[in-house]
Order: structure tokens, then sequence, then C-alpha cells
């Protein structure tokens, strides 16, 4: 899959091209809407996962704690605490433990702040034009770039890959 993003210029326009996109074959929900905060959207779909930095902060927090708690695991396999039996299954339970906090922990933290991804879109975003983001195979990029360029022919297409969903 790559991840189609373009720029529209206004909420009507921007529901052409999701209409568009809707009657070639993309689902709607592969289809992405983001916008400044106050512009009504109405139906279009909107910027779901990619809004914020939920995901790519939980990832992170996932391996830090992770690691931090399998790190936590082994020296305490090292050196165990006085008058306490220390085996691989507290060293698999603290790196899980580890692991599952830090992932909720980064994960809260990084939805209060936009998404990292899309840094390049944001001054465009706050001028009040709208992202439009679609989930697309790699093979059919090209025909719906067409597409895309058919209501617009000056629009800029660029392609992100989009983030791999923690449960399919």
């Amino acid at each position: 899959m790559k991840r189609l993003c373009f720029l529209s210029p206004d909420v009507v326009h921007a529901r052409q091209v999701v209409d568009d996109l809707k009657n070639n074959g993309i689902p709607e929900q592969h289809i992405y809407v983001l916008a400044k905060f106050g512009v009504e959207l109405e139906d279009l779909p909107d910027g779901g996962p990619e809004s914020d930095d939920f995901l790519p902060a939980y990832k992170r927090g996932l391996e830090l704690g992770g690691a931090t708690g399998l790190l936590l695991g082994l020296s305490a396999l090292a050196f165990p605490p006085a008058g306490m039996v220390v085996g691989g299954g507290l060293v698999l339970l603290v790196g899980l433990w580890g692991a599952g906090i830090g992932g909720m922990l980064t994960g809260i933290a990084g939805g209060a702040f936009s998404s990292s991804r899309l840094k390049s879109f944001e001054s465009a975003i706050d001028q009040g034009q709208i992202l439009i983001m679609a989930d697309v195979s790699v093979n059919d990029v090209k025909k719906f770039e067409g597409i895309i360029k058919r209501l617009d022919p000056e629009v800029e297409v660029s392609g992100i890959e989009p983030p791999a969903k923690l449960i399919p």
C-alpha cells in the first residue's frame, strides 16, 4: 500500500475528489481528510489515526519500555534481591510490563501532538487548504494520480508509507 497525499483548495473541491476516488474503487475507510480547526468537513472522512502522533509514539514506547523492562528483569536475574528466587518467567513478565506501561504512557503523550509525518503540509492546512490522503495499491498509484489530476492538473501528489495497523 502507498498513501497518496495532496492538498485541495476548499471543501467543495475536496468532496469532488473524494467522490471520484470512491467511485473508482477506493473504499471510504482508506480515505482520510484533514483540515484546520473550525473547518466543517460534514460528510467527508476524518483524518483518523493520521491526525495525531499516537501510533508512532505508542510504537516507540513499546520498544523503549520493553527494552527497559527486559534490562531490569535481566539485572534482577544477575543480582537477585535477598530471599527471592528469580527465573526466566520474571524476566519475561517485567519485559512485557515495561512494554505495556511504556506504550501506554508515550501513546497518550503523543496523542496530544499533531502528526509528525504530516509536518510538510502543516502551513498549507493552517492557510485553509484541505489535506486528502488515500491508501492505494502500489500497482494503482499512477492510475489514481491521474484521477486526482483530472480535477486539478496543478495539484502536487506526494506519497508516504501508511502506518502499519496495530491490529489487522
